[in-house]
């Protein structure tokens, strides 16, 4: 899946929004842990994506209220066997601030600041839950890529300015429903002016070989089929996601694709920021 050169620069307003869509895995094998990690990948999966949602909605928070920089959609995939959709309460593409006001509950959670003095302390902050993890039934990815190609299908059409759409895709590799790259060519395909979509793909593995964080080269990753299959589908990053990841001390190669393998909950949350930052810059 290559970066085909195109701009990716067009301007995100009220009148001309960004479409992520987030594709979650939600088979009975993302109940296993990571190497080396204490949560189910599902926990540490929708912990990301909740996460990314409470981000959009304070970055798109201004003055005059929530505007709608971002559509944002949430598919699982493999609750029940063979079945994908929706795990928002709302449609599959929900306004930004729509979301803001249909959280599942508010948690209580803590993190580690500095203290001023050289120290670590942990605060109390709000953690907002628009879906939980959930474990069961087989891998439809498939499935879940085709109603993304659906959605960005009818989007694509109805923007046709708008900085493409992204679709960050969090699984443990393993379909069950056919071949994804296929699909995932079929959504590449659905360009706007201002480029193809991009896809990004974050490999929760079994696999206990080390992490890999946007390899440029089949050659990087693990003896794993899964692995080359999620690489193959993943988007060349633009160079603008490149200064990004570089601004953020991450140092990639020009030609690093959008994936990353058996990331931890850290690596996982950076690999969501980076995806989600190109359009960012052109927030107006």
């Amino acid at each position: 899946m290559v970066f085909s050169g195109m701009s990716y620069e067009a301007e995100i307003s009220r009148t001309n929004p960004s479409l992520v869509l987030f594709l979650i895995d939600q088979s009975k094998s993302m109940s296993h842990k990571l190497p080396g990690g204490e949560r189910s990948k599902a926990q540490e999966a929708s912990d990301a994506v909740n996460r990314q949602i409470g981000e959009f909605v304070l970055r798109c928070t201004k003055s005059d209220g929530i505007r709608d920089y971002f559509n944002v959609g949430v598919i699982g995939y493999g609750y029940v066997t063979g079945k994908a959709g929706s795990i928002l309460r709302g449609k599959v593409v929900n306004p930004i601030s729509s979301l803001a006001t249909s959280t599942l509950r508010v948690e209580k959670r803590q993190m580690k600041v500095s203290d001023g003095a050289g120290g670590m302390t942990e605060v109390d902050y709000d953690f907002g839950v628009w879906f939980d993890p959930v474990a069961n039934g087989d891998t439809p990815m498939c499935k879940g890529l085709s109603i993304a190609k659906d959605v960005i299908k009818e989007w694509t059409e109805s923007h046709t300015t708008s900085y493409p759409p992204i679709v960050i895709n969090i699984t443990d590799g393993q379909a069950t429903d056919g071949d994804p790259v296929k699909v995932s060519s079929e959504i590449l395909s659905l360009t706007t002016a201002d480029g193809a979509p991009l896809i990004w793909n974050c490999h929760l593995s079994s696999n206990p070989a080390v992490p890999i964080s946007f390899p440029s080269f089949e050659s990087e990753l693990p003896d794993d089929k899964y692995a080359r299959s999620l690489f193959t589908m993943s988007s060349e990053l633009p160079s603008q996601y490149i200064g990004y990841a570089r601004e953020m001390q991450v140092d990639l190669k020009d030609s690093a694709r959008a994936y990353v393998f058996n990331a931890q909950l850290e690596q996982l949350v950076q690999f969501i920021d980076i995806g989600t930052r190109g359009p960012q810059g052109q927030m107006q």
